[in-house]
């Protein structure tokens, strides 16, 4: 599953940096998944990877954001939060930067 993967990542990045999931939200771009499924996937995983911090995972803002899309028919680039919707400028079908989700780490407070 996709987002014990990235659930990994976050977990190891966030005790690497010496940060508690509270201090920080989760940026995402691109993805075929439904969203609330993976919104869930991901809670689900870091709760297993940090069990300490169940509580602060049940808040952690989950963020979706647009990302680039290609459509070959005219050469449109533009900014989504679908995974394939139909270009803006001639309605053909386009195509995604990335397939897979991908997840920024954003701090939300200074780090004393």
């Amino acid at each position: 599953m996709h987002e014990a993967g990235l659930a990994r990542g976050v977990a190891k990045l966030l005790r690497g940096s010496g940060l508690r999931v509270g201090q920080v939200r989760l940026i995402v771009r691109g993805g075929h998944h439904d969203p609330a499924e993976f919104e869930a996937g991901m809670r689900v995983h870091l709760v297993a990877e940090m069990p300490e911090e169940a509580a602060s995972v049940a808040s952690l803002e989950i963020r979706r954001v647009p990302f680039g899309h290609y459509c070959p028919t005219c050469d449109a680039e533009f900014g989504s939060l679908e995974f394939a919707p139909p270009c803006p400028s001639c309605g053909a079908e386009t195509l995604p930067d990335f397939a897979n989700e991908q997840i920024d780490v954003e701090l939300l407070e200074a780090v004393p």
